[in-house]
């Protein structure tokens, strides 16, 4: 079950995920750029068979927020280990915030924004990522086309507010 939101990011209802993809229904999501010591960022290519924008590339770990995640920072949390197995205690993990972000004629949702920084091992979760890259920002860059338009959009932002905070 998937929280749904109204214009003020205000809960409406709980309702199964396909009808929130099916409806476009505005929810909540976490985009969490993580970066390297070494200033490159993790990339997910996406599975197949993932109901939103398939073999697309992620700029972002992240995902929807469920009925279950009790708040945003642990479906943060959630979706960090699911996808590619870290814990967010093992690295420096930074609440940015939100954004309203369009999803690619998919309606839109309501981004809560991180920033984790470390060298841990990485293991993708094979049912959702496909492979995952580090690539430099110039690099993302020119690949920029090759990103879901929510997880581009979200990550800029993140980098925005890090740079401003002094966390890049």
């Amino acid at each position: 079950m998937v929280p749904v939101y109204d214009g003020h990011n205000e809960f409406l209802r709980l309702v199964p995920r396909s009808q929130m993809r099916r409806e476009r229904l505005p929810h909540r999501a976490t985009y969490i750029a993580f970066m390297d010591t070494r200033g490159s960022f993790l990339v997910e290519v996406r599975t197949m068979s993932k109901d939103y924008a398939p073999g697309m590339l992620d700029a972002c770990v992240g995902g929807v927020v469920s009925a279950e995640d009790h708040d945003p920072l642990e479906g943060a949390r959630r979706e960090l280990m699911e996808e590619i197995g870290v814990d967010a205690g093992a690295v420096a993990f930074h609440e940015l915030g939100h954004m309203r972000l369009d999803l690619d004629n998919w309606g839109y949702s309501y981004g809560y924004l991180y920033l984790a920084v470390g060298d841990p091992v990485t293991v993708r979760q094979p049912s959702e990522v496909s492979g995952i890259m580090y690539l430099t920002l110039s690099e993302m860059e020119r690949l920029r086309g090759c990103f879901t338009g929510d997880s581009y959009s979200a990550f800029l932002e993140i980098v925005r507010r890090s740079r401003e905070r002094g966390l890049m």
